[in-house]
Formats: C-alpha cells, structure tokens, sequence
C-alpha cells in the first residue's frame, strides 16, 4: 500500500503538469503525459484534475504562489538596498532575468505557453490578470523609490523585463551577453529617472 497520500499526488502531478508544459508545450500537455513524467500509476492526474482546463488551472496556480514567493523575495532585496539608483535597480533586474531563464527555464517556458493559453481562455487570462497586478503594484513602488514620479513608467519597465526574460530564454544562441542586459535596463530606467 502507497504512503503517498492524495495531496501529495496531486501535488506532484502539478509539479510535473508545470514541468511538462515547460518542456513540451500545450499540445503536449496531458493527463497520461503528465502521470508518466510524474512516476505516477496511469490516472493518477485525472483523479485529482477531471479535465485538461482544470489541469491548467492548477499549474496556474502552482506558478502564481512560486512568482508571488518570488516578488516577496526580490521586494526584499530591492528595499535592502536603501537608495535605488538605476545601477542598483538594473543589477537586481539582471539577476531576476538570468534566473528565470537558466535555473527556472522551464517555469519560464511554462509561463509562457499559459500566457498563449489565456489568450484563448478567459479563466486562465484572469488568473494571470491578477498576478500581473500584483507585479505591477510593486514594481510601481520600486520606481517610486528610485525617483518621485517615476512610476507611471511601470508598464515600459514590464515590458522591457518580459522582453530581455523572452529573448534570452528563446534565442539560446543569440542571447544577449549578461552586460548588455544589464546596460539595456540601466539606460531605460536612467531615462524615467530623468
């Protein structure tokens, strides 16, 4: 008899369904997919996830709390630094970057398929609504604390993090060298600095 119990397998099913996403894309997202990655007798997913919508819907959620703990972490460092130059601020960005595309790559690349998936999904497109919220709210308060005002360029600054995260994530052999992302930002964020 197993000692794992339901939670558990349903947990490790999400982590493997976030995993497979990553490494396969949408299409190769499924239930037996996902057992077989998992080590998980076949219906194991299907048990505890009844359809592939609500399976997306879990790995969403898996992604919000890990980015949400993320945010937290990074929000910390940014407030340690006392007072944020764009050298500092960019040196922090860089590090976020390099992190989502080497030692979480494949959050990453799951990240992006369910971005594609909302796109088509409005359940998905508002989960992901909410945590982009979130990101913006404090990336707000980082601006702020760079220089008065500066917040109302929160939505260039996302973008330009999302950019420079697709770029190298997605180009493995043109990425850009880990100073010329560092100068990309610092220069974005001199210029709202004013």
């Amino acid at each position: 008899m197993s000692s794992e119990t339901p939670s558990s397998r349903a947990e490790q099913a999400v982590r493997a369904a976030v995993e497979v996403l990553g490494e396969k894309g949408a299409a190769g997202l499924t239930h037996r997919a996902v057992d077989r990655h998992a080590g998980l007798p076949e219906g194991s997913t299907s048990n505890h996830f009844r359809t592939r919508g609500a399976l997306v819907l879990a790995i969403c959620q898996y992604l919000t709390e890990h980015d949400l703990r993320a945010l937290y972490q990074a929000s910390q460092r940014f407030r340690g630094d006392g007072e944020l130059t764009p050298d500092a601020a960019a040196k922090r960005l860089v590090e976020i970057i390099q992190r989502w595309t080497n030692t979480e790559a494949v959050l990453t690349a799951a990240r992006l398929e369910l971005f594609l998936i909302a796109h088509r999904d409005p359940a998905v497109a508002e989960k992901l609504a909410a945590v982009r919220r979130t990101f913006a709210a404090r990336s707000r308060e980082w601006l702020e604390q760079m220089a008065p005002g500066s917040g109302e360029h929160t939505l260039t600054v996302m973008a330009l993090v999302e950019g420079l995260t697709s770029n190298q994530l997605l180009h493995q052999s043109g990425r850009m060298p880990k100073r010329e992302v560092e100068a990309a930002i610092r220069l974005v964020l001199e210029s709202i600095k004013g």
